[in-house]
């Protein structure tokens, strides 16, 4: 179930191997909620743009898209522009109060990401979150 999770491709570029804390995904719904601001989360979606140390992942969900913000030129350089439109990435960040993911680490989870099933993953993972911890 979790290596279809990572999409097709279980060899797609990584970055950032450290091992962070336990943090929570979350959906569109979640990410604009304003109850996880100030926090560490996981957002995973599929790259929209790309502009400079800013990129927009459209999440799960639906709503506006997520706002990635970079200070790390390794992390922005995993959001290559020739995936705009098709790759999907995790990105594990502070969640900033103006509704920014301010990013810690990326991973590319490649073009043949099934959102859908990440969704429904999601919506599972709420009902029964002593399943997920």
């Amino acid at each position: 179930f979790f290596r279809s999770l990572r999409g097709s491709n279980p060899t797609a570029p990584r970055s950032n191997h450290t091992t962070m804390p336990p943090t929570p995904r979350v959906d569109a719904t979640d990410y604009h909620s304003g109850q996880h601001s100030g926090r560490m989360v996981r957002v995973t979606g599929k790259l929209l743009s790309v502009e400079g140390d800013r990129a927009q992942l459209e999440m799960s969900g639906g709503g506006a898209p997520a706002a990635v913000v970079f200070n790390d030129a390794s992390l922005a350089a995993e959001f290559d522009a020739s995936l705009v439109g098709s790759g999907h990435f995790e990105v594990i960040g502070t969640l900033q109060g103006d509704a920014t993911l301010q990013a810690a680490q990326v991973v590319n989870l490649g073009t043949n990401f099934d959102m859908g099933m990440y969704g429904e993953m999601l919506s599972v993972s709420k009902r029964f979150p002593h399943m997920f911890a």
